[in-house]
């Protein structure tokens, strides 16, 4: 396994970085391929744009494994435009090369769920964004029974984590935790929310790319147990703090000026009902536990503290 190349598609974010972390102890090559070179030198980097096909198909080149964690703009209309071309152009690359392809997915294909997801509920989308991952799904069952792609599935809930700046927790709650305000959460914080903390998950993705038993099917990452966003808070504050909770109508005045705040709403139902992500297949094959969340928020605040003290002594 030592001379394997594994191919981390979007390594310059931080679930692949995360994902390279998790790479490097287990004996293989790991590259990051970006449109930049990877901000941490000592990370082996290749240069291309997936959304350009003969880029994709150069960086696929002798990988044994490619892992796809490229992310886009919170828009429904660019991931509409955006993901079927880089998903394309990656399943195009790894059936011409043999490559085994770990893809990195979230829950919004399975829609409203009633109870805890399992990788065996049905996929029915209800948003914009859930139809453009189940359409995703749909492109590689249709690739592995016509072309012979060779692919797996690892599957988050909301994810959160050092850097996770794109996180809805993170920028919520934990950023302005870090400068000493209080956190928020959105929507409702009396229902429990499954949280998945991104350094599990470049080691779930590194374990799927590199053992057997992860070479097909659907594994939905470590996750802690969920709790709600009002625990979360006061693991994040202490108790007593007190709650503030965003509305969807403040969301909506928001999203007025704000796209982000305009993209949430249509996956207000993540966080006005139970929004739990069963993790145990995976946690039971390959013998992992998830981080507890209280050890995975004070990662994060610490990182996010540190980040601030940084800026600062920049700026001074």
């Amino acid at each position: 396994m030592g001379n394997q190349n594994h191919v981390v598609l979007g390594g310059n974010g931080v679930t692949g970085t995360e994902t390279i972390k998790a790479l490097g102890p287990r004996g293989v090559n790991a590259i990051s391929v970006g449109r930049r070179s990877h901000p941490d030198r000592a990370v082996r980097s290749h240069i291309a744009d997936v959304l350009d096909p003969d880029q994709a198909a150069r960086a696929l080149a002798g990988a044994e494994v490619a892992y796809l964690t490229v992310g886009l703009p919170y828009s429904a209309k660019s991931w509409q435009e955006r993901w079927p071309l880089i998903l394309g152009n990656t399943v195009d690359a790894a059936t011409k090369t043999g490559t085994h392809l770990v893809y990195l997915d979230n829950v919004y294909a399975y829609g409203k769920v009633d109870g805890p997801m399992t990788e065996q509920v049905r996929i029915r989308p209800s948003s914009k964004k859930g139809q453009v991952r189940a359409e995703a799904l749909g492109m590689l069952g249709s690739a592995a029974r016509e072309r012979g792609l060779s692919y797996s599935i690892a599957r988050s809930s909301d994810f959160y984590g050092p850097g996770a700046s794109m996180s809805v927790f993170n920028m919520f709650a934990i950023e302005p935790a870090a400068k000493g305000k209080k956190g928020s959460w959105i929507f409702n914080a009396n229902v429990p929310h499954s949280l998945t903390y991104t350094p599990d998950t470049g080691q779930a993705l590194a374990t799927l790319g590199t053992d057997p038993r992860g070479r097909s099917g659907t594994w939905h990452i470590p996750t802690a147990p969920a709790l709600t966003g009002r625990q979360c808070l006061e693991i994040l504050t202490g108790p007593g703090v007190g709650t503030k909770v965003m509305s969807q109508m403040y969301m909506r005045i928001g999203g007025l000026f704000n796209e982000a705040a305009r993209e949430t709403l249509e996956m207000a139902y993540q966080y006005t009902c139970p929004h739990i992500l069963d993790s145990h297949l995976f946690e039971s094959t390959f013998g992992v536990a998830p981080t507890p969340i209280e050890e995975g928020i004070a990662q994060t605040l610490r990182a996010a503290r540190a980040e601030l003290r940084e800026l600062d002594a920049t700026s001074a």
